[in-house]
C-alpha cells in the first residue's frame, strides 16, 4: 500500500464513528457509557493523527516510529478510566490502526500487557495470572 493510500485509509478512520462502525465485532460494546466511548474515541483519533503527520513528515517512515506511536496509545488506553469491555475494544482498533499503516505489532508486543491482553505466538491472549509482587 502506497503514502497516499494509507493516509487515506487514516483520514477516514478518524472520520467515522468507532462504535457505530465497529460495534458489532463485539458484542454488547454499543451500549457502552457515551463518556467512556468518547475517551476511547478521542484516544484513537489522536493515535491517527500522529500516525499520519509522521507519514506525511518523511517520503519513508520509519516502520519503529509508527510502531511507537501506535504502542504510546495502547498504554493510553490501559490508563484511561473505561470498563475493560472499551479498552479490549480500543486495543483491537489499535492492532486494526497498524494493519493499514503497515506496522508488525506481534513482533515486540509479545512480551507487553496492556490491561487484560498479551500477545503469544502471535496470538492476544488473556491474562490469566497477574504478575507477582516484588519483595523486598
Amino acid at each position: 500500500m502506497n503514502k497516499k493510500q494509507t493516509l487515506e485509509k487514516l483520514y477516514a478512520f478518524r472520520g467515522m464513528d468507532k462504535y457505530a462502525t465497529f460495534g458489532k465485532a463485539q458484542t454488547g460494546i454499543i451500549h457502552s457509557p457515551d463518556d467512556q466511548q468518547d475517551i476511547i474515541s478521542n484516544i484513537l483519533d489522536e493515535c491517527c493523527k500522529h500516525l499520519a503527520i509522521e507519514i506525511e513528515s518523511t517520503t519513508r517512515p520509519a516502520k519503529s516510529s509508527l510502531k511507537e506511536i501506535i504502542i504510546a496509545h495502547m498504554d493510553k488506553i490501559m490508563q484511561a478510566p473505561v470498563n475493560t469491555e472499551n479498552k479490549d475494544f480500543g486495543y483491537h482498533l489499535c492492532w486494526f490502526l497498524a494493519e493499514k499503516a503497515g506496522v508488525d505489532l506481534w513482533r515486540n508486543s509479545d512480551t507487553k500487557v496492556w490491561g487484560y491482553w498479551s500477545v503469544n505466538d502471535n496470538m492476544v491472549k488473556t491474562v490469566t495470572r497477574v504478575r507477582k509482587r516484588k519483595t523486598a
